[in-house]
């Protein structure tokens, strides 16, 4: 039957392989680009026309209309309906009165005007959004209604998306299509059926429900195709054929491998970031974290069959030759330092070959998503590796070898593998080291530390930990090497790639710019050029080019400068294009500098109209190595190389000339002289060991040496990396075990609830009470660690936001004060002029952005401006400040603000005059605010899982110690209650503490007393029996000569009556017949006399004292009992001849009487007592506080079968006087009624000895 059933589960398992395959290749016939444009659009349309349908409700709600129009009595309630569509709806409303915006809900966007809008769905598209807008118009007040269709048409940062809305999630395919536009398109229409514009498929992979559906039918294909050459290996290996079995699915998975390899089935047919090779790269078999993913994945499952059929595998034929045991061990052993070596530098890549990855395990918030997916895959790696050493040790055993020479062997593979290739392939000994420890723990953890597996498997943890922390430094120094010649090769290359990419778009977009036009239109023939500069710096050369020294200079058509006072440079820069310049792109030329800085410049002509010309002359030179981006990352350009510029301030450079220092940047302090650096042009250097810091020199030429920096880890660096670490793989190795567990219990457990719940109890019930103890204190602590954790985390964090956010209102507070002390009221300069002097001012000398905005919320001035150039933000002040500032009258308020997925916080203030009138509002945006929440963020977990790692690694080996204390005690009562054997002398337990172990040990005491009062029951019964049994035999052999000695009797008085002649005759006869009778019952008396007789003593040389402190010791755990031995001889030896068991007989009799004497009294105390009564005798008196012994019973204690208990056989004194006095000793005792007795025992002594 469970063949058949094997069967029939392979055979479904085939048909799910088929049925998937099927699929997959059907949705990748099936749907076309035709389809997916067809389906998007759909989506796209349905979008549209529910935010129509929300519009709709609003525009008809008459109260929420009227409420509207008097927006001046009722601001808050607009606000809050505002806030409520935005939110919930994706509704954006904005108020207009008498073509004046008014209140709006949002000021990403804020139309100028409500003119031009008719009152039906109309599609707007400007320079960076697109939108279907509705409006109502209500008298002189107007509400627009936008619904965005595309958030952002830039697509080149990544907080923006450029994607197409639609329900549930963005349309990744389409784009909106434009007049030009010759491929296919479809037409997207509003509720009311009016065109509102079209859409096309972009260009390269497209990714809907269809396309992913595809990929997991090819992933779960791959899947059930596994699982069925796994159920067939396993069907062969249970039926002999192991070893075949095991080359089987190596073989199927070296084929899937190739077939993913070659085809590509599953990342053709999916964009997700684990198939992109820009994210990781190896060689052709790791072309990206997928394949590396893959491989370990099949590597486990390889390993956990072979582990699952283990013992199915037959090694007889090669431990019979014994010649082959101790080779063959060897080469498992180096098997297990070769797979480590093969994890070693695969995990490594994963760090190097990353690009945009960080393995920082210190900044645990700023890891990506791909840095979780590859610590997982080291996890499962290191998972399967420690699986394969438990294979190998099995396979050892198998082997038969002795432990010291498996030792040996171990000690010698490590030995060989640090000498030979630590050494020559410059691998770290050190790992290697803590590999092999990993592997005698396994090796020897069990047998000899059998009570401490939970503390093997946490040390093995640990040792795992530390080796992957290891590691990691090696490879991600390794990745800091790189990111540094990569920097060192920037500084020395001809070109700045980066700057040279932006050129181009900048020179076609500044000859273009109609702003600038009109700043020159307002301002010629002469001018101040400063504005100007100002307006080209800010739009064109912030970002990445802020690195560069920005300069301008401004010419007519006839080549005389805008500004008198600026010299004539523009024969200066036509000369340098002709003879001193290399052209970069249209305009842009690069300027001969020396190695290591770039200086560039054009001349671009800008039309002001059909008559003039301005001739715009920029010149960019490097300013020293200040390439940290000064403005936030929603301004950068992705298309830009990020890791050229993202996170180098924390690196330091300095150049050296003729080896003196000439400039330095950042936070190393470099020494004025370059010292025993010695290398060839164009040689990088690496030195590593100088001091707490990584540097590398690049040796340009003869006379100019860069040297770059980066601090080393430190040590709590180090722990912070080998805590995190523990945690993982202490989650992935639990997270193994409980699916190991589940996937066992399922398989043995029939399906039904009393089944589970059977196999439940009986799977609980089998757990050791160690196990259970210390799985309660690990689960416990963890639980506990989880809630504090959480809670810790959450209350410092919030404490930390919630300090900055006082810091931040205080600084805006005290900035507002200062800025209204600082403002004159004349008629000459408007407070307006005033205000934005001052800041401009400020924004040069405090690393802030400011933005000052009117008292009905218009920009006034920002000093970043780009992000209004781009179009980022409206011109309009946020709603929810103007709200708080304006309508609230508050001072201040920061608000939370977004770009796309932006987040940033903005502290605004109102600037009042000296009459408490509002004059303006100021804005001081903090864009590096998530990088701030991180840098604390990052510290507190830090400390978090620094701490609670420490608490669990501690509990762990604390779990082990007190489970052990509490189960050795349980472990030593079980062995001894193993050991009992009635009739024979039993051992009593020790135990000093009066606790429940306490108890159950002087429970256990009593009941070998009990146990030996009944063995000797059971020897009187047998006793009593067996003379009853020879009583009556004796009888019947004294009755059997009697009956015939009577009658011979009888008959001799006869005769002799009757004066018989044969009476001499029979007298003669009848008495030797007497004598022999009467001899025949003296043999009998003899006979019994001799049986009823006291077994023979064995004499011997006993120390009286040890016999004494046994016996103490056997009811001295006696509840309510005190047993006091007083040693007054000063000897610990005192030796007597004696027989032992009788002596220790005699001892516990007279202690056992006397305990039994005092039955009822709260505090019984027994004090032995021991002295030398002469030179030749030893008194030992054995005192009781009991009741004393009746006068009237005192002559019969040492009578036989005398007794004053009601189960006692009047014994116990008879033979402890016969042993005594078999001792040649004395016994007498002396007694009070009501106060106790005390029996004196004199023995012969044999030597005393101290």
């Amino acid at each position: 039957m469970n063949v058949n059933s094997g069967i029939k589960i392979r055979l479904l398992l085939l048909i799910l392989t088929l049925c998937f395959i099927g699929t997959a290749i059907t949705i990748k016939e099936s749907v076309t680009n035709k389809e997916i444009l067809d389906i998007d659009t759909k989506s796209l349309n349905n979008y549209i026309a529910q935010q129509e349908k929300k519009v709709d409700r609003i525009f008809n709600d008459s109260l929420l209309l009227k409420t509207f129009k008097n927006y001046d009595q009722y601001p808050i309630a607009v606000y809050q309906a505002f806030e409520k569509f935005k939110t919930k709806e994706n509704v954006y409303l904005f108020l207009f009165k008498d073509h004046e915006p008014k209140m709006w809900s949002t000021h990403l966007f804020v139309p100028i005007t409500d003119q031009g809008f008719p009152e039906k769905s109309n599609f707007i598209q400007d320079d960076n959004r697109s939108y279907v807008v509705r409006k109502k118009t209500i008298g002189n007040i107007s509400i627009l209604a936008y619904i965005i269709v595309k958030g952002y048409t830039n697509n080149n940062n990544l907080y923006l998306s450029s994607s197409l809305r639609r329900n549930f999630f963005d349309s990744r395919n389409i784009d909106i299509a434009s007049y030009t536009d010759t491929v296919t398109i479809k037409n997207i229409y509003s509720k009311e059926g009016s065109y509102l514009f079209s859409v096309k498929l972009k260009d390269g992979e497209h990714e809907n429900a269809y396309t992913i559906l595809q990929f997991f039918c090819w992933l779960l294909a791959l899947i059930a195709w596994l699982i069925f050459f796994n159920s067939l290996c396993l069907h062969m290996a249970k039926t002999g054929r192991a070893w075949w079995s095991i080359l089987l699915l190596l073989a199927i998975f070296s084929l899937v491998k190739f077939a993913d390899l070659k085809w590509n089935l599953l990342s053709e047919n999916a964009t997700f970031s684990i198939f992109d090779s820009r994210n990781y790269a190896y060689n052709r078999f790791f072309p990206n974290i997928w394949s590396v993913m893959s491989t370990t994945i099949l590597i486990l499952w390889l390993i956990l069959f072979i582990y699952s059929i283990r013992k199915e595998l037959n090694f007889d034929k090669i431990k019979n030759i014994r010649l082959f045991r101790v080779p063959i061990a060897i080469g498992f052993i180096l098997s297990i330092y070769l797979s480590f070596g093969l994890l070693y530098d695969i995990a490594g890549t994963l760090i190097t070959h990353s690009k945009n990855i960080y393995f920082d395990f210190t900044k645990l918030v700023d890891l990506h998503f791909l840095s979780w997916v590859d610590l997982g895959i080291v996890g499962i790696g290191i998972l399967a590796l420690s699986i394969y050493i438990d294979l190998v040790l099995f396979f050892l055993k198998k082997l038969e070898l002795k432990p010291t020479q498996l030792l040996n062997i171990q000690l010698a593979c490590v030995i060989f593998v640090i000498l030979i290739i630590s050494f020559y392939i410059e691998k770290n000994s050190l790992v290697n080291l803590l590999l092999a420890l990993i592997i005698l723990i396994k090796s020897f953890g069990e047998k000899y530390f059998n009570r401490h597996i939970l503390t093997n498997y946490i040390a093995v943890l640990i040792l795992w930990a530390i080796i992957s922390a290891i590691t990691h430094a090696r490879f991600y120094q390794e990745r800091n090497l790189i990111d540094m010649k990569i920097l060192l090769g920037n500084l020395q290359s001809e070109d700045d790639v980066n700057a040279v990419s932006l050129f181009s778009d900048i020179e076609s977009s500044l000859a273009n710019d109609q702003e600038l036009k009109h700043l020159f239109n307002i301002s010629l023939p002469y001018t101040n050029t400063e504005g100007i500069n100002d307006f080209i710096k800010k739009k064109y050369f912030s970002g990445y080019l802020s690195k560069y020294e920005f300069k301008a200079y401004y010419y007519d058509q006839n080549n005389n400068p805008l500004n008198a006072a600026s010299q004539n440079k523009l024969n200066e820069y036509r000369e340098k294009v002709i003879n001193k310049s290399i052209k970069v792109t249209q305009n842009f030329y690069r300027a001969g500098g020396e190695l290591g800085t770039h200086e560039y410049f054009s001349i671009i002509p800008v039309s002001i109209d059909q008559n003039r010309i301005v001739n715009v002359i920029i010149n960019l030179s490097n300013k020293d190595f200040s390439y940290t981006v000064p403005y936030p990352e929603i301004l950068t350009d992705m298309r830009i190389n990020n890791s050229q510029y993202y996170n180098k301030g924390d690196y330091s450079i300095a150049l050296y000339k003729a080896g003196s220092l000439i400039t330095q940047f950042g936070k190393y302090t470099y020494e004025n002289n370059l010292r025993g650096l010695k290398g060839t042009p164009g040689e990088y250097i690496e030195i590593l060991d100088k001091d707490a810091y990584l540097h590398m020199a690049y040796i340009a030429n003869k006379f100019s040496t860069y040297v770059i920096s980066k601090q080393k880890p430190s040590f709590w660096d180090y722990l912070a990396t080998t805590s995190f670490l523990f945690l993982v793989f202490f989650m992935i190795f639990m997270l193994y075990h409980f699916i190991k567990s589940l996937y066992i219990f399922l398989k043995n457990t029939k399906l039904t609830f009393r089944n589970l719940k059977y196999q439940f109890y009986r799977i609980v019930n089998k757990i050791q009470y160690s196990t259970r103890i210390q799985t309660s204190i690990i689960s416990s602590v963890i639980l506990a660690i989880l809630i504090s954790g959480v809670i810790s985390y959450i209350s410092i964090n919030k404490q930390l936001y919630n300090n900055n956010k006082t810091s931040k209102e205080r600084f805006i507070i005290e900035l507002g004060k200062r800025m209204e002390n600082m403002l004159t009221y004349t008629d000459e300069i408007s407070t307006e002029t005033q205000l934005i002097s001052i800041l401009k001012t400020l924004s040069e000398t405090i690393s802030k952005d400011f933005n000052l905005y009117s008292k009905s919320g218009r920009l006034l001035y920002s000093s970043q401006r780009r992000i209004y150039d781009l179009e980022l933000f409206s011109t309009f002040i946020n709603p929810a400040a103007l709200k708080n500032l304006s309508i609230l009258k508050k001072s201040e308020t920061i608000e939370d603000e977004r770009i796309g997925t932006f987040q940033f916080e903005t502290s605004y203030a109102t600037i009042r005059d000296k009459n408490y009138n509002t004059l303006a509002y100021i804005g001081i945006p903090n864009f590096s605010l998530q990088k701030e929440e991180n840098i604390n963020k990052n510290l507190l977990l830090n400390t978090i899982v620094n701490i609670y790692s420490l608490i669990i690694i501690g509990f762990g080996f604390y779990a082990t110690f007190v489970a052990n204390s509490v189960t050795n005690p349980l472990s030593i009562i079980s062995k001894k209650i193993s050991q009992l054997r009635l009739g024979q002398p039993n051992e009593p337990l020790f135990w000093q503490r009066n606790d429940e172990i306490g108890t159950l040990i002087k429970e256990y005491n009593l009941m070998i007393i009990k146990l030996e009062d009944y063995a000797n029951k059971i020897k009187d019964t047998e006793r009593e029996s067996t003379w009853r049994e020879m009583a009556q035999q004796i009888a019947h052999e004294i009755k059997n000569p009697l009956t015939p000695m009577k009658l011979g009797i009888q008959q001799l008085r006869r005769s002799y009556k009757d004066d018989d002649p044969k009476f001499p005759d029979r007298f003669n006869k009848f008495s030797i017949s007497f004598i022999e009778q009467i001899d025949a019952l003296t043999h009998i008396a003899s006979e019994f006399s001799h049986f009823a007789k006291f077994p023979n003593t064995m004499m011997e040389n006993i120390n009286i004292v040890e016999k004494i402190t046994k016996s103490i010791s056997l009811y001295n755990n006696t509840p309510s009992v005190s047993i006091r031995l007083i040693n007054n001889a000063d000897h610990k030896t005192l030796i007597v001849k004696a027989d032992g068991n009788e002596l220790l007989r005699t001892f516990n009799n007279l202690i056992k009487n006397a305990i039994e004497g005092g039955y009822g009294r709260k505090n019984m105390k027994i004090e032995i007592s021991i002295e030398r009564y002469s030179d030749n005798f030893v008194k030992i008196d054995v005192k009781d506080n009991g009741y004393g012994i009746p006068k009237e019973m005192q002559d019969k204690i040492f009578q036989i079968n005398f007794t004053t208990k009601s189960s006692g056989n009047g014994l116990g004194l008879v033979l402890v006087k016969k042993t005594i006095e078999a001792s040649n000793g004395q016994i007498y005792f002396e007694t009070v009624e009501g106060e106790g007795t005390t029996f004196h025992i004199l023995l012969p002594l044999q030597q005393a000895e101290s």
